[in-house]
């Protein structure tokens, strides 16, 4: 099995162990802390997770390129690291410094001072962690291992500690517990095969980690300010309905952006070595994927929003079902954002075209929140953020096209939406059979599964598919 298909595979299991696990919990933890709760939690994370993406200064992504540029030179990639880590401390000391500074300063924060100081803690780990390393490397496996431990023993453990609804507070402990524990393997791990110093040949890195800072900055304006212009503007129930149809709606998006993650540092290494035939081969495939699985499993959210929630969160977040429906063609749009900002835009070195892209999202994001919030809530942030994600991937291919010829094949992408439709009919029959909603949610995957592989192996022929019938077959040849 080629590198890219091993490390696809673990990806797979790593995204999978990332939405299931969190699902599990957020179903139980949703039911006992309730809507306030959640959104509690939500908005302080969100704080947190804007403080950590802004001490980062993109080296989450740079990182990642030029590590797969030095993999097989030890001494440079030794050198780099340290360099990058030095870079990603220094920034976190002074990030924290305004972090407690604000804390202490806007009264809505200070009410919640036990969560924000636990959230100090996950910040600081951030800078050890270096998942830029292992993708950059190629160790999907160590990743998926170590994720799948740790969210093992973390699962378990919240049905322990959190057991009322004024345990919030012990929810985001865990939340904090698990990143220092990733920190900490993840850093030593690293430490075992590389010669880390105090380099301080900074220079050379600062000009692309400013570009990529940019773009960080921006984008996470429109990712996760959403959420804390809800906090904000409205108040924490708003938070909270919000919080699960993101949760829900990036379901699919972390299976399908598996991709994206293993095949960048591979094509960084394609460019680099000028085989532009391979990249672009690379690339239609990989649009291709994002298409064909994207489309699904948005119609799926579209016909079964209501049952979705009840599952997964239980009758207090109903009214959070037209957010979902809204929220539901992020899984397409993302997933091409990832492509063609990510697989492109960012294996090209082209940093600034991707921080242009995400500037006018960000525009746009933060007019929208400001002025639909106050009138539709988390329904306005859902629209808010839709639209935003549109205009990013609009000047992502824009900036793309300018890079590489890019082969789209607009007949299979129509022709993809014609054939998910009847999904929604799918989804009511399955109704009439019972009223329960996880069967009804069963039934549907089931039958709509059934459904896909017919219209996709049949009536298109998609070579994507017969290309994962054909894994398959040799997987179980070699197991049998």
């Amino acid at each position: 099995m080629s590198s890219i298909k091993k490390n696809f595979f673990y990806n797979i299991i790593l995204s999978v162990t990332q939405v299931l696990f969190p699902l599990i919990t957020f179903s139980y933890v949703a039911r006992v802390i309730e809507p306030v709760g959640i959104g509690t939690v939500s908005f302080v994370e969100s704080i947190c997770r804007y403080a950590i993406l802004i001490a980062a200064l993109g080296i989450p992504v740079y990182g990642v390129r030029e590590v797969a540029k030095l993999k097989d030179d030890k001494e440079k990639l030794s050198k780099l690291c340290s360099e990058l880590l030095i870079i990603h401390f220094v920034a976190t000391l002074f990030i924290s410094l305004i972090y407690i500074i604000t804390v202490f300063s806007i009264a809505k924060l200070n009410n919640n001072l036990d969560y924000y100081l636990l959230g100090l803690m996950m910040v600081f780990s951030n800078i050890f962690i270096m998942e830029w390393y292992f993708q950059g490397i190629g160790d999907f496996k160590f990743i998926t291992l170590r994720t799948l431990i740790v969210r093992i023993i973390t699962t378990i453990s919240v049905f322990f500690l959190v057991t009322n609804s004024n345990e919030g507070i012990n929810f985001f402990l865990l939340i904090v517990l698990t990143n220092i524990i990733n920190g900490i393997i993840n850093f030593w791990h690293a430490k075992r095969s590389l010669n880390l110093s105090l380099s301080f040949d900074l220079k050379k890195h600062l000009i692309p980690l400013i570009l990529i800072f940019s773009t960080t900055v921006f984008s996470t304006i429109y990712v996760l300010l959403d959420t804390i212009f809800l906090g904000f503007i409205s108040n924490d129930i708003a938070v909270g309905l919000y919080s699960l149809t993101l949760k829900i709606s990036k379901i699919p998006i972390f299976v399908i952006g598996s991709l994206s993650t293993v095949l960048i540092p591979v094509l960084s290494k394609k460019i680099a070595d000028k085989n532009h035939f391979e990249f672009k081969r690379l690339i239609a495939k990989s649009i291709n994927f994002v298409i064909v699985f994207s489309l699904p499993a948005i119609m799926l959210f579209i016909s079964i929003p209501r049952e979705l929630i009840l599952v997964f969160a239980g009758k207090e977040f109903l009214n959070a079902e037209l957010t979902l429906k809204i929220l539901s063609p992020l899984v397409l749009i993302i997933s091409l954002i990832y492509v063609f900002g990510f697989q492109i835009i960012t294996s090209f070195s082209k940093d600034k075209y991707l921080t242009y892209s995400v500037f006018f999202g960000s525009i746009a994001s933060i007019s929208l929140n400001i002025f639909l919030i106050p009138i539709l809530n988390e329904n306005g942030a859902a629209i808010s953020n839709l639209v935003a994600e549109l205009i990013v991937l609009f000047f992502t291919i824009y900036f793309s096209k300018k890079l590489i010829e890019i082969n789209f094949n607009k007949k299979l992408f129509f022709l993809n939406i014609i054939y998910v439709l009847p999904i929604y009919f799918i989804a009511n029959f399955s109704r009439s059979i019972t009223t329960s909603p996880i069967l009804i949610i069963i039934l549907t995957f089931l039958f709509s599964a059934l459904y896909f592989i017919f219209y996709q192996v049949f009536c298109l022929k998609n070579e994507i598919i017969n290309d994962i019938k054909i894994h398959i077959n040799n997987l179980l040849h070699k197991l049998f």
